[in-house]
Order: structure tokens, then C-alpha cells, then sequence
């Protein structure tokens, strides 16, 4: 591995605030690289125990951790970011020192106004975190977003593509910014990925079932068809999954599909869209968390009570 220094930061010198699934991935694949990861827990954190079996440096007060990060890497909660910072990095970090970020949220909706003197970086990878470190033990990587927001030190670019090269070793790596990264990722969880895709499954399932058919054989059309279907389109993309489809399933897809996803729903979609460039969704996420996250917590609770859950939980028992 390169021995680079970049602002003055040797590659040695990094904190991990964190160490949830994206944590944990970033610092075994910077511990794999030679480099020495300390990790940030609470006291009460139930991965202790996962940081000392990785090897990996333990600090247990966030002001000894803030002191010792000229590479401060957050990847605590975004609902925790932002108190977290000026609580106890704003004025513990050393100065002309880097924070990495693997999601923009916090800075782009200014949870956190970084000091002057620090460069702040964006490396944010495009897939789980399992892929994250299984990619780099195949020698491989996973795509990566890139931006820096302030750039104290004229190298925070360079320091950013070195961070991203050091957990995914090929990337590829994708130059953006703050604000599109942001915007493009709560767009795509909340339009199809985590919001729109869930609701639809759950639609057409209570369609079938609405209209009297067996609710296992609505389960396994609607539900455990699609992950073949995903990885068609993972590794075709749209033409090529129809391509590779029955003639009946791609007449139905192209004549059907446009009537589910019609006018109504785009013009949904553009103000989705607007709600989170207008920083509206930040508003109302910002509530939420003062409100005890109440609505998202009903909602998860509703969820599991649904008939096609109770189903899955049949067919899945380990794994529910």
C-alpha cells in the first residue's frame, strides 16, 4: 500500500465514529490496507465486543476520540450527526484536520456548519455494506460518490479518492457533490427503493386478495418473484430484462406498466423530488426525531401485522 500523506494526515490516523454496518466495513478494509482504526463507541454500545474481536483500537469518550481523529471518519446515525458534532467535535478536532462522510445529509442540510479550518469529504459507497467488505476481500471494490465540501487544505479532493481507494479498492469512483448525492440518494430510498417498491408489492397483494385468490399464491407472485426479476435488471438493465422475459410477460409490461407508473404517480414523484430540494422533508424528518420517530415507528408496527408479513414470517422463520 502507498504510504500517502495528504494535509498532513498520515493514513494511520483515523477514527471511525460508529460502527454499525458501514463502520464496521470501512474499518476492517482500512485495517486490512495497514492502516491503525480506532473506533468510537458509547460506553453502552452492545459492538464493543465486535470492535475487540476486529483488533481494533476501542475509545469509549467521544473528547479523547475527537482529539486523536485528524481523520475523523462520521458514520454515526444521520439523526445523530449534527448534536454530535457540536457537542463534542467542533471544538475537539484538531485543527486543519478531515471529516469523511458516507452520507451528505447532515452537512447539506446544515446539521453541521464544519469549522473554517477543516476540510470535509464525501465518499460515499453505492451498495450495502456487506458488499462493501466482501468486494474488497475478492480485491475488488464497490462504486463510490466523491465530493468535498470545504476544502481548507487545497488536497481535500485528493485526500478523498485516497480515502475511497483504501475501502474499495477499484471503485468505480464517481466525482458529484454534496447536495446531489443527498438529494439522489433520499430520492431513490423514498420514490422506489425503501418507499414506492414496498407499497407496490404490498398493493398488488392486496389486489389479489381483494379479489379472492389464495393469499400464498399472491404472496410468492408478488413478493419472491422479484428477486430474480432485480437481478435481471441489475445485470441487464431495463430493454434487457424485457429481452429476457416470455413474450406474454413483455407485451403485458409494456402495456400495463405505463398505467401503474402514469401521470398521477410521476407528478407524485416531481414533488417528492421538490420536497427534498426545498429542504421540506429535512423539516418534517427533523420533527419526527424531536417526536420520538412516533409516525415511522406506528407505521413499522402496522406493517408487521399485514397479511403478506404474516405469510413471509411462515415461509421464513430465521431470516424475519
Amino acid at each position: 500500500m502507498e504510504n500517502i500523506s495528504v494535509n498532513g494526515i498520515n493514513n494511520n490516523e483515523v477514527v471511525i465514529f460508529g460502527f454499525g454496518g458501514q463502520g464496521m466495513a470501512q474499518a476492517l478494509n482500512l485495517r486490512d490496507n495497514g492502516w491503525k482504526v480506532s473506533v468510537y463507541l458509547r460506553p453502552t454500545s452492545s459492538r464493543i465486543s465486535q470492535v475487540k474481536e476486529a483488533g481494533l483500537l476501542l475509545i469509549s469518550d467521544p473528547i479523547t476520540a475527537a482529539k486523536k481523529a485528524h481523520l475523523a471518519v462520521i458514520l454515526l446515525p444521520d439523526s445523530q450527526q449534527g448534536a454530535f458534532y457540536k457537542e463534542y467535535l467542533e471544538a475537539n478536532l484538531p485543527e486543519g484536520s478531515t471529516m469523511v462522510f458516507a452520507h451528505g445529509l447532515a452537512v447539506h442540510y446544515k446539521q453541521i456548519v464544519p469549522r473554517n479550518d477543516l476540510d470535509v469529504v464525501l465518499v460515499a459507497p453505492l451498495a450495502h455494506a456487506n458488499a462493501v467488505r466482501s468486494e474488497f476481500l475478492k480485491g475488488a471494490g464497490v462504486p463510490c460518490m466523491i465530493a468535498a465540501a470545504q476544502n481548507a487544505s487545497g488536497e481535500a479532493p485528493q485526500l478523498a479518492h485516497t480515502y475511497a481507494k483504501a475501502i474499495s479498492k477499484t471503485g468505480p469512483f464517481l466525482d458529484t457533490t454534496f447536495s446531489e448525492e443527498v438529494e439522489t440518494d433520499l430520492f431513490a430510498e423514498q420514490a422506489l427503493l425503501c418507499g414506492g417498491l414496498p407499497e407496490l408489492v404490498r398493493a398488488t397483494f392486496d389486489t389479489l386478495i381483494g379479489a379472492g385468490y389464495n393469499p400464498e399464491a399472491a404472496y410468492f407472485s408478488c413478493l419472491k418473484e422479484l428477486r430474480p426479476i432485480v437481478d435481471l435488471l441489475d445485470q441487464h438493465a431495463i430493454s434487457g430484462l424485457r429481452n429476457k422475459v416470455s413474450d406474454t410477460a413483455r407485451y403485458g409490461a409494456v402495456t400495463r406498466g405505463p398505467r401503474v407508473i402514469g401521470d398521477h404517480a410521476k407528478k407524485e414523484l416531481g414533488s417528492i423530488l421538490s420536497e427534498i430540494r426545498s429542504g421540506d422533508f429535512m423539516t418534517e424528518f427533523v420533527n419526527e426525531g424531536r417526536n420520538g420517530y412516533r409516525v415511522s415507528q406506528l407505521q413499522t408496527e402496522n406493517d408487521s401485522e399485514h397479511q403478506l408479513e404474516k405469510i413471509h414470517r411462515r415461509y421464513n422463520p430465521t431470516t424475519s
